[in-house]
């Protein structure tokens, strides 16, 4: 792998490249300097050599040339001379007219005056020329002496040998210089290729590092570090990764501990960056959202979440640069968001915004509550005060005086004041309850005495009305965890809801079980029935089904409400079943206690029947 990168590196070849335009350089340079130098040396050893040919031949031409004549004897003796050297030996007259020639006739020659070598012999004394041959056609080095005869030129002797030996010499050397340069190119070429090689791998290894930095691989690292500037420049690339390394990681961890913090935050949390695109959305704001699909990075928060104001409460924070909020409608929740502008690196780029969701749902349906509250709470003070107000007012404007009706007022004005007190007694048991839900300390309770107590107290009042009254338990005990004077009070309200909304002739169905753990009461009756869309509503305070009917009974429209608090604060359940016209079901499930049960408070009479009393609870909150 290593060397596969080297090979792909382009800054070897480029090393490797310019080493070898050097050395060819070089090896070229060398070729010519030494061709050249020895094109010389032996061209001016071959002008030396006929230069003391024609030192030895000076007296024989001397002879001849005075004579002004050739023929048969200065031929024989110039092929002679020509055997014995080798050297071609001419001789020219002043004219120009060829006497002798060791290779050609002389008659055939032609006039030699002109020459290069001969005038240029007779100018300095010697002449020395290479130049084709136009006698004999190949290229020759003419060596051309002027000969005198008391002091005057009376000719030239020209000496001159074929300078295809002297090529055949230098082509030899070159094929020797040839071979040596390229053994040597091809060493020095090898040779660079490895020390290339060498200077190039710690290069090619810190690129491979910086490719693994880039990729997250931050383990990686040099291993080969040369003792050289490369190898500082390595060894500091070692340091960097291992820094970076470290800095990476502690960023992972804070942006780690960051995201869980922001995961488990109850609020949502959604950056957007300029574009209005999601960069980060943490689950609350998934939820709050209703953001099914997990792949939203990316995707602009607008298109995701389609809520109305949200587009204007982001261009308002990204214009205004400052801390903007609104209250968005999410499908039936309530969202109070904040959008904050960051800044990006990129100062071209829009302004970042983080949105934060807070969940109001729950406090604006407290709020309603609360003002549906007091305004329940007046009216039903309000009704009564204005009754009683009406009554004394009749009274003192003379019929205190009508003994036929001044006792019929004064008994509605009671029956008034009684509702006034069970009014203000039931909202202090509620407000206590609320109060007090995770302080009520709870213990063993046998359910079943304490049903059967409560039956006993209301049978006289089912009697009345002509209902049947009767209480199952399938088994002879059920002990449960609870508050004795709540469960009493819980038992007391249901049984007069049922008992009052019960026509006759009905009856009511007490049935006491077991179930996976639990204690499960249910109060069954014949009774009116409550409509669907009032069963979620029927736990509310103040809210009456028929509130003429219920105010009749003289119901405060509290009981309900108080049973379900009660109950949850004992770690219960209650639920409702109901049809109109046919009769409701209120089930109480309570968790099983595995120790004794408290004795129920009570009395018997003489006949060992227990008597009625009213729930010590309800006592307790009253007198509060």
């Amino acid at each position: 792998m290593q060397g596969l990168r080297i090979v792909r590196s382009r800054f070897f070849w480029r090393l490797y490249a310019s080493y070898s335009v050097v050395v060819l350089a070089t090896a070229a340079i060398t070729y010519f300097l030494v061709d050249t130098r020895l094109s010389e040396t032996l061209t001016g050893r071959l002008e030396a050599n006929l230069k003391e040919e024609s030192s030895f031949a000076l007296a024989f031409a001397q002879r001849w040339l005075e004579r002004g004549e050739g023929g048969e004897e200065l031929q024989e003796e110039l092929r002679r001379i020509k055997s014995e050297t080798g050297v071609r030996v001419t001789l020219v007259l002043r004219d120009g007219l060829v006497i002798g020639d060791s290779h050609k006739n002389p008659a055939s020659m032609g006039d030699h005056a002109t020459r290069p070598e001969i005038l240029e012999a007779y100018r300095t004394g010697f002449g020395i020329i290479e130049r084709p041959s136009e006698t004999v056609g190949y290229p020759m080095l003419y060596v051309a002496r002027a000969v005198e005869v008391d002091d005057e030129p009376v000719g030239v002797l020209r000496v001159a040998l074929p300078l295809t030996d002297v090529d055949a010499q230098l082509q030899t050397a070159r094929s020797a210089v040839v071979l040596g340069t390229a053994a040597g190119l091809l060493a020095a070429l090898g040779f660079g290729l490895f020390v290339a090689q060498r200077t190039t791998q710690p290069i090619a290894a810190m690129r491979g590092v910086a490719e693994d930095l880039r990729a997250g691989r931050y383990d990686s690292r040099v291993r080969a570090v040369p003792d050289d500037e490369v190898g500082v420049l390595a060894d500091t690339m070692n340091r960097l990764a291992s820094e970076l390394a470290e800095r990476i990681a502690k960023m992972t961890s804070e942006d780690e501990r960051l995201r869980a913090m922001l995961a488990g935050m109850v609020e949502g949390v959604v950056a957007v960056d300029g574009d209005d695109r999601i960069a980060f959305a943490n689950q609350a704001a998934r939820v709050l959202l209703s953001l099914e699909d997990d792949d939203i990075q990316e995707r602009r928060l607008w298109e995701v979440a389609r809520l109305a104001g949200l587009a204007e409460l982001l261009e308002g924070a990204r214009t205004s640069g400052t801390v903007q909020r609104a209250e968005l409608a999410a499908g039936e929740r309530a969202l109070e968001a904040h959008a904050s502008p960051f800044a990006t690196d990129d100062e071209r780029a829009r302004t970042g915004l983080v949105i934060v969701l807070h969940d109001v749902t729950e406090l604006r349906r407290l709020e309603r509550v609360r003002r549906d509250f007091v305004a329940n709470v007046s009216h039903e003070l309000k009704t009564p005060l204005t009754t009683i107000k009406g009554f004394v007012e009749t009274l003192l404007t003379g019929a205190v005086n009508d003994e036929q009706h001044n006792v019929r007022f004064l008994q509605r004005i009671d029956d008034n004041v009684e509702r006034l007190s069970f009014l203000v007694s039931d909202l202090l048991s509620l407000a206590r309850i609320e109060s007090q839900a995770e302080a009520i300390a709870r213990e063993p309770v046998s359910w079943r005495e304490l049903i059967v107590r409560a039956v006993a107290r209301h049978g006289e009042s089912a009697d009345q009305k002509g209902l049947g009254l009767e209480f199952d338990a399938e088994i002879p005990s059920v002990v449960v965890l609870g508050d004795l004077e709540g469960l009493t009070q819980v038992v007391d309200n249901l049984l007069e809801n049922a008992i009052n909304y019960t026509p006759a002739p009905g009856e009511v169905r007490l049935t006491l079980s077991e179930r996976d753990g639990r204690g499960v009461l249910e109060v069954s009756d014949t009774g009116v029935g409550i409509p669907p869309q009032d069963l979620e509503r029927i736990f509310e305070r103040f809210y009456r089904v028929d509130k003429a009917r219920s105010r009749a009974l003289g119901g405060t429209g509290l009981g309900l409400s108080i049973v379900r608090n009660l109950v949850g604060a004992m770690g219960g359940e209650i639920h409702v079943q109901s049809e109109v016209g046919s009769g409701t079901t209120f089930t109480v499930e309570l968790p099983l206690a595995e120790e004794s049960p408290t004795p129920v408070a009570g009395r018997s009479d003489d006949k060992g029947d227990p008597v009625v009393e009213e729930p010590r609870v309800q006592r307790v909150l009253t007198d509060a």
